[in-house]
Order: C-alpha cells, then structure tokens, then sequence
C-alpha cells in the first residue's frame, strides 16, 4: 500500500486534468478524484469523505463559511457596477483613451478594462460577462478570430490583478493576511513582479494577435450573446469609478495602519457606495441585490469542490510520502513555498483552495524557518496562481461556457500567460526574497 498512496495523489491529478480536458464540470470530477485518492490510501471512507477532520465534505463547507462574505460582497459590488452601466461607462473611457481602430489598440484596451475591473474588487465571473458583451461588436465589425478574446481576458483578469499588484482585494491576496501580513505586503517584490507580468503579457499578446490573424480565421459566432441594453445613460467615469477607487483606498490606508481583516469592511462600504451613487441609473435596486447575490453562488462552489480535493490530497499518507521529497529541495523554506503551494494548487486547478490549505498549515512554519511573512505571504499567493492555471480550473469552465470556446483554445492562453508568465515572474520574486529580504 505504500506505493500505492502516492501513485494515487498522483493519478487522481492525471485523471482530474484528463476529464476536464474531456468537458467534465469540477463539481463532478473533484468528489471522484477524493475517492480515488481515498481508495488507494487505505484511507477509512466515512472519515475521509464526510465528517472527519480534513475531509472532503468538511473542507468544502469550510472554505464556503469561511469565504462567503468576500465572494457575496465582491459579486454584488460586480452587478452595481453592471447593471447601472457603470462597467460600460469605464470602457468607454478607456476605449477613448486607447483607441478602438485598430485590432492591438482593442486587444490593449480590453486588457485594461479587465485589470481595473478585477483590480477593484469585481468578481472575475462578472468581468467575464462584460467583456464578452463589450469585445463582441468591435471583434465582428474588425472581423477578428473570436477566440481571441481570451488573450486580453486572461491577461488583464487573471494575471497582475490576481496575485502581484499591491493592495488587490482579490481572494487569492486575503487568504495570506492570515499570517499578519496586510493586503499590501512586500510591495517593492509586488510592483516589480507586477511590471514583469504587464510587460511579458504585451508582448505575448502582439505575438499572438499576429499569430491568429496569420491563419486566415475570421469572426465566427459563438457562445453567449450578452446584451448591454440601452447606453444611451451611462453615469459619469467619476461615479462609475469611485466605489472602485473608495474600495482600493481604504484596503491602501488600512494597510499602512495595520488594521486586520480589512476586505470584508473594505468591500461592504464601497457596495454600500455603490447602491447610494448608482441609484439614479439602477433599474431595480432589489433585482440588482438578489442577482448579485446569486451570481457568487457558482464561484464559490467551484472552488470549494476544488479546495476539498486539496484538504484530501493533504490527509493522505501518499501527500506525507510526496512531501518528504518536496521538502529535501535545495534552497531549504524558501523553496517550499512554491513548491507545496504549486503542488496542492496542482491538484485543485484553485489558487484560493489551495492557499486555504497551505497558509494555516504551513504558514507559521516557514516564518518559524526565517523566512520574511511577507515573503511568505506574496510568494505563496504568486505561486498559487501560477500552478493552478490547470486544464480542470472552475474559471476556464465559465470561460467556455459564456465565450463559446473549445477547451485548447482557453488553456493555450491560460498556458502562455497564467503558466509561462507567472513562472517567470516567480522566479524574479525568488531571486528578490533572496537579495533584498
């Protein structure tokens, strides 16, 4: 049985990548990989499936009650934002000042709206919706391959704003303030990082704009049609924005004076900002709440069923086996943290399921070793991202569902920009931790 508890670990991550390329839903395919790793750990079914300690039913249910509050808020701050036509209102000033003439200029500018989306706390399944409502008039009449539309999505959404900027009230930069670090720590490591993700990522996105346009394809119709309804009332850039803007400024100020647990706060005040600015071009504030409210409802799910994946792979003997070999890497604390984070974030394709795993397990345990917590804190978020950009990610399954995109064509970007991308910049990360702190 020995040999047989890692093979497990092991196997259920192959099976787990297999049937997602395969279409299988994460909902679906997580329980089925926990049994698998049950099974051929020797592990006692009822203890490990349902009711015992890191369980798989037991950590989904704990991620959801620990996390609820931060998915609801960031949802509802999200459908604020669209139904008053907020988003629209920051898109046209960014096409504005960017320019929509040319396929580049659309592809930077859609980039853009991404990152400050996701930078101010919008849920990435409701950034997901505005681009596609927002890219597909300019790709048909530009006569664009849609499934370009995933190189600025995944660029803009998924790579700078999720881990690296400093302040990003993201889950993913949360989770780490668990070891009394703020939203913005390490931000000389954070803006550097940051600017190497932007930079790669123009330049990845030039070359694949040439690469796609090279073939030959042309707009074809696919996926969800979303209509934005009437633009004709916008409310001003300023108030579509200053929920956005009031929300980084309290996460900035609260950090610099040290104050814990500040997303929550952070995020119910610009809500609150945003229902009392909004009014005037919100149809229905109750619709608006309820569907807000809804909306964070299957991001949640899915990364729960994927967090109870990661809470399994941890209680097995096969992840103790694993384990001893990733700690006997050269370069001692520092290199485990990518290490053990990359691994559990493997196998959950979830950066926050796998942090929810890692931080208060391992947290404290490289901070004893000497390692800065912020270091702890930015590399291990970093890392999170970088190796769940898996085939069986919940995020590439709304992708496809609302783009209308086949799974290679989703995980190519995810590949180049989330995998290529975030490793290097991980690697400059690494290289500063051992330099500078």
């Amino acid at each position: 049985m020995s040999w047989l508890a890692p093979i497990g670990v092991l196997l259920a991550i192959v099976i787990l990548v297999v049937m997602a390329w395969k279409g299988f839903n994460i909902v679906i395919i997580a329980p089925f990989a926990a049994v698998l790793i049950i099974l051929t750990n020797g592990m006692e079914f009822q203890t490990a499936f349902f009711a015992g300690k890191g369980a798989y039913l037991t950590a989904v249910g704990g991620f959801i009650t620990s996390y609820l509050p931060i998915f609801i808020l960031g949802a509802l701050l999200g459908k604020y934002l669209e139904d008053s036509k907020a988003t629209v209102s920051i898109a046209n000033a960014i096409f504005k000042l960017v320019g929509k003439d040319s396929p580049m200029k659309v592809m930077v500018a859609i980039s853009i709206i991404a990152a400050v989306l996701t930078y101010g706390g919008i849920s990435l399944f409701i950034v997901i919706f505005t681009v596609v409502a927002l890219c597909r008039p300019i790709f048909k009449e530009l006569n664009l391959p849609w499934r370009l539309v995933m190189v600025p999505m995944i660029y803009g959404g998924t790579t700078f704003t999720m881990t690296m900027v400093p302040g990003v009230p993201s889950i993913q930069n949360v989770i780490p303030t668990q070891l009394g670090t703020t939203l913005t720590a390490a931000p000389l490591m954070s803006i550097v990082i940051s600017l190497v993700s932007a930079t790669y990522g123009y330049f990845m996105m030039k070359y694949e704009l040439k690469r796609m346009v090279a073939t030959g394809e042309t707009y074809s119709e696919s996926g969800q049609v979303v209509d934005l309804g009437d633009t004709s009332k916008v409310p001003p850039f300023f108030l579509a924005i200053l929920p956005m803007l009031v929300l980084i400024i309290i996460i900035f100020v609260g950090s610099a004076m040290k104050i814990p647990n500040l997303v929550v706060p952070a995020l119910l005040v610009a809500v609150v900002l945003a229902a009392l600015c909004l009014n005037p071009y919100i149809p229905n504030q109750l619709k608006t709440l309820n569907a807000g409210a809804t909306n964070s409802l299957l991001p949640i799910i899915f990364t729960a069923a994927a967090a109870g994946v990661g809470a399994v792979v941890f209680a097995s003997p096969g992840f103790q086996v694993l384990q001893v070999g990733m700690s006997a890497a050269p370069g001692g604390a520092l290199t485990q943290i990518p290490i053990i984070t990359g691994f559990i974030s493997m196998v959950t394709a979830s950066a926050s399921g796998a942090l929810g795993i890692v931080i208060p397990t391992f947290g404290q345990t490289w901070i004893a070793a000497g390692i800065d917590p912020q270091v702890v804190h930015r590399i291990s978020s970093l890392s999170s991202a970088v190796f769940s950009a898996m085939p069986h990610s919940g995020f590439l399954f709304s992708c496809m569902a609302v783009f209308g995109v086949r799974h290679k064509d989703v995980y190519r970007q995810m590949f180049l920009f989330g995998l290529c991308g975030g490793f290097l910049c991980l690697m400059v990360a690494l290289l500063m931790a051992v330099t500078i702190y």
